[in-house]
C-alpha cells in the first residue's frame, strides 16, 4: 500500500493554543501529525503523534494516538477511548452548523461568561439564540476564549445590558466560503477615532474600507455611511483581535447601546460592519506602498476544500501553548485506501 507525501508543514501554537485548519487541495488517504516538541522533551506527558485513515476506516473525530505519560513506555490507542480527546476531522464539503446544546446563564460582565456543558475548543465560533432575559443578541456569532466543559468567555460581548437566564448555542465553521465577511458590532466608542468592538476574532487590516450599518435603536446612527460627509466610507486606522479603529471622529455623535432585551424587536436588526473596498498608495519609483495590503484585496476564498480539523489539547493533535506540530498528507500512488491495486 504505498503513499506518495502530497502536502506537509509545520505550525507553532500560539501562548493560548487554537485548533488548526490544514487545507488539502489534493486530499488525502493517510495524515500524521508529529508533536514535535514533545518529541524532544525528556519525559512528555500527552499526544506524541496521531494517525489517520481515509475510506471511513478512522472515524470522525478520531484517529490512532500514540501518547506518553512521563517516564513510562509509548502508548497506542484511539483518540476516542481510554483517556479521551478530540482527534482528526477530515472535511470534504462546508461545514453545517453542529447539533444545539442548552446553556443556563450568559453573564452581564467585561467580558460575558456563558455556562454550558460542552467539547468546544479555543477559538471556536459559535452561534448563540434564544437567550432569555438577553435577546438583544440572540442570534449573533461570536468567537469563544478560556473553554471549559462547562463554559466559555465571549471577549466580543462587553457588559450588553443584561444576563441570560438560558439560551442555545451551536457550533458553527469558523471562516465562510467567502472572506472578510460581515461582523456584529457589540460597541463603539464616542473618541476622535471610534473604536468598533466585534463579536468575533476578525481578519480585517488597516487601510481596508468598511461600511456600517446601524439601526437607530443602538444609537450612533451617524456613522451610517451617508450620513459621513461625502457619502465616503470609514478607513480602518488600527486593528486589534476584536477592534477596529475608524478614522471617524465620534466625540459628538449619540452612544451606542444594545437595546433592552424587552425592546429588542422580533426580528433584530444587528449593528454590523462590512468591507467596501481598500485604500493604498504605491510609489513605483520608491517601489513602496503604504496603506491596505494588495495580498488581502478583498474578495477571496475563506476555505478550502477538503481541509483536516486538527484539535488542540495535550492528547490531541494540534498540541498545547507554544508547541511545535510538523504534518504531512499522504495520497495512495494506485487504486484507494480500501482497494489498493499493486503498484
Amino acid at each position: 500500500m504505498p503513499f506518495t507525501i502530497v502536502s506537509q508543514g509545520t505550525f507553532i501554537q500560539p501562548a493560548t493554543a487554537v485548533s488548526q485548519i490544514i487545507p488539502l487541495p489534493s486530499g488525502a488517504d493517510y495524515f500524521k501529525t508529529y508533536n514535535y516538541t514533545k518529541m524532544l522533551a525528556a519525559a512528555p506527558t500527552g499526544c506524541v503523534m496521531g494517525e489517520w485513515f481515509g475510506g471511513g476506516i478512522s472515524a470522525v473525530n478520531d484517529g490512532i494516538r500514540w501518547r506518553k505519560s512521563g517516564s513510562a513506555a509509548l502508548l497506542a490507542d484511539a483518540f476516542s477511548v481510554s483517556t479521551a480527546s478530540n482527534g482528526f476531522t477530515y472535511v470534504q464539503s462546508f461545514p453545517q452548523p453542529e447539533a444545539a446544546l442548552t446553556g443556563t446563564t450568559i453573564t452581564n460582565a467585561t467580558p460575558a461568561v456563558a455556562t454550558v456543558t460542552n467539547t468546544y475548543s479555543e477559538g471556536d465560533v459559535v452561534t448563540i439564540y434564544n437567550s432569555v432575559g438577553a435577546l438583544m443578541y440572540s442570534g449573533m456569532s461570536f468567537t469563544i476564549s478560556s473553554v471549559s466543559g462547562s463554559g466559555f468567555t465571549l471577549l466580543g460581548l462587553n457588559t450588553p445590558g443584561s444576563a441570560a437566564t438560558a439560551f442555545t448555542v451551536r457550533r458553527v465553521s469558523k471562516v465562510m466560503p467567502v472572506e472578510p465577511r460581515f461582523l456584529y458590532i457589540t460597541g463603539i466608542t464616542k473618541a476622535s477615532q471610534a473604536v468598533i468592538t466585534v463579536s468575533e476574532a476578525h481578519s480585517y487590516v488597516v487601510g481596508q474600507k468598511i461600511e456600517l450599518t446601524i439601526p437607530g435603536y443602538f444609537g450612533m446612527v451617524q456613522l451610517n455611511n451617508f450620513y459621513l460627509p461625502g457619502n465616503k466610507p470609514p478607513v480602518i486606522a488600527a486593528v486589534g483581535t476584536y477592534t477596529i479603529t475608524i478614522n471617524v471622529d465620534s466625540t459628538n455623535f449619540t452612544a451606542f447601546a444594545f437595546p433592552t432585551s424587552a425592546s429588542s424587536p422580533t426580528a433584530t436588526l444587528f449593528a454590523t460592519l462590512a468591507p467596501a473596498g481598500q485604500s493604498t498608495q504605491f510609489n513605483p519609483i520608491t517601489n513602496v506602498q503604504t496603506g491596505y495590503n494588495f495580498q488581502y484585496a478583498p474578495f477571496h476564498s475563506g476555505l478550502f476544500l477538503p481541509y483536516m480539523y486538527l484539535p488542540a489539547g495535550s492528547l490531541s493533535p494540534a498540541g498545547e501553548a507554544t508547541e511545535t506540530i510538523v504534518w504531512q498528507a499522504f495520497k495512495m500512488e494506485t487504486g484507494t485506501i480500501n482497494s489498493p491495486v499493486p503498484s
